[in-house]
């Protein structure tokens, strides 16, 4: 498996390169073995028992195990991700922006050379490399992909012209020149099927739309909590009655990219939470300011990656006010009726219009306090409508021609009931709060 050098060992099979006295990690199928580079580049391994780790290191849902007598840890990647945190992301293609945020596979500079490793004996003395203490955050690691760890106009890579290493840009292609609220999939006109109400969907359909889960101890594994909606990289808003019993934000995970709930996918992009805000004049009992702002967690400067099924929707100006009977697009992965013993195991989608103020009062929501804090939507026929396990999700409709987000699912009278909307934040009257919370706590 090892092609053994002098001074180095080099994995045949994933290039990883390991100098003399490294020490590492390994699965050998269902077991995991030490290993030590030792003399004339010989590998010498042996099998240790492991324990989940009490603090992750992985990303995007990789599992963490520890061996017991060693403080050295080893990921188990979902598929799509891989790198020894599960930061490298296969399905990343193409490059937003200058780059400096990408983390995928990409290995060919724009001569056509094969980059080097960045762990390689030959990059020794050379500024970037992945013994560089920040190597991790640079997304420099046991590799040869194509990174922008110096802020340049794109992706590099150091190559060998002859005997000599030099640094050429990669050949990589930019990513579509979008920022929010558009869906990256152009085949959308799929088949779908009978929210409350709604209808079975795709991921790629609602690319903002976020699980929100939360672990429980007793039983070792997280539950669904609440929907999320993506509006940055890093941020996601939900409502804030999803964290009434203020859970540490250490026990809670943000799913993004995944079609069906408990089904991983090559997709989707997993986030443990580094904190969150609930708004301040929060009133459990009305739902009025019924919002929250989670802050993903990253080491690397960013989090979200753009992609056909994750995309954040746009937040819509303190001003906008759009007309009565707007059709906007609502999604989760609530209960498909009130008395559902499940929530839904697929994103589903619906269709409703936003109500006129004068019709958004007490008397059609059984009593219930209404505040200017709120608006309604409904669907006319008594079909789609948000349903336990929705909350926090989206409310988006077309404002020139980007998918906006007017509204946060926060409650109703039952689902789906006919002549009776469902009751969302309104959006517009946060983004002053959204904004300073984002300024005070960048990533």
């Amino acid at each position: 498996m090892y092609l053994c050098l002098q001074v180095q060992c080099v994995d045949s099979e994933t290039s990883a390169v390991r100098r003399f006295g490294d020490t590492w990690l390994r699965w050998k199928g269902q077991r995991v073995e030490y290993c030590r580079c030792s003399m004339r580049g010989r590998e010498r391994c042996h099998v240790v028992p492991v324990i989940n780790c009490y603090v992750s290191h992985c990303y995007n849902g990789g599992t963490c195990k520890e061996a017991v007598y060693t403080s050295d840890y080893i990921c188990q990647c979902p598929r799509g991700f891989s790198g020894s945190q599960c930061e490298i992301n296969s399905n990343e293609r193409c490059v937003t922006g200058q780059g400096e945020g990408y983390r995928g596979t990409w290995s060919i500079s724009h001569s056509g050379a094969a980059c080097v490793n960045w762990n390689s004996t030959s990059l020794m003395g050379r500024r970037f490399t992945a013994r560089k203490n920040d190597a991790s955050s640079l997304g420099l690691g046991n590799h040869n992909y194509c990174r922008n760890p110096d802020g340049d106009s794109t992706p590099w890579c150091y190559v060998y012209s002859g005997s000599q290493v030099v640094w050429e840009f990669c050949s990589l292609p930019k990513c579509p020149e979008a920022t929010c609220g558009e869906r990256l999939d152009n085949t959308l006109n799929r088949p779908s099927f009978r929210m409350s109400g709604g209808r079975e969907s795709d991921i790629t359909e609602q690319p903002w739309q976020a699980v929100i889960n939360v672990y429980q101890a007793r039983l070792k594994t997280h539950f669904h909590r609440c929907g999320g909606v993506l509006i940055d990289s890093c941020w996601v808003l939900s409502a804030a009655h999803c964290f009434e019993d203020n859970a540490k934000a250490e026990k809670l995970e943000v799913i993004l990219g995944r079609t069906f709930r408990k089904q991983n996918s090559s997709s989707e992009q997993i986030f443990k939470v580094e904190k969150y805000w609930i708004h301040e004049k929060f009133d459990n009992e009305t739902f009025d300011n019924d919002i929250a702002l989670l802050k993903l967690n990253t080491d690397i400067g960013m989090c979200a990656v753009n992609a056909p099924e994750v995309f954040p929707a746009c937040l819509p100006e303190r001003e906008l006010d759009l007309p009565d009977w707007t059709e906007c697009e609502i999604s989760g992965y609530g209960k498909e009726s009130e008395f559902s013993a499940e929530y839904s195991e697929r994103v589903k989608r619906g269709y409703v219009r936003l109500w006129p103020k004068e019709r958004c009062v007490p008397a059609v929501l059984s009593g219930r306090t209404v505040t200017a804090n709120m608006l309604c939507a409904g669907d006319t026929r008594g079909l789609d409508d948000a349903c336990k396990g929705d909350s926090g999700g989206p409310l988006v409709c077309r404002n020139r021609d980007r998918m906006t987000l007017m509204g946060v699912i926060s409650w109703g009278d039952g689902c789906g009931q006919r002549d009776k909307p469902g009751v969302y934040t309104r959006v517009t009257h946060y983004i002053d709060w959204i904004n300073a919370k984002i300024k005070a706590n960048p990533v």
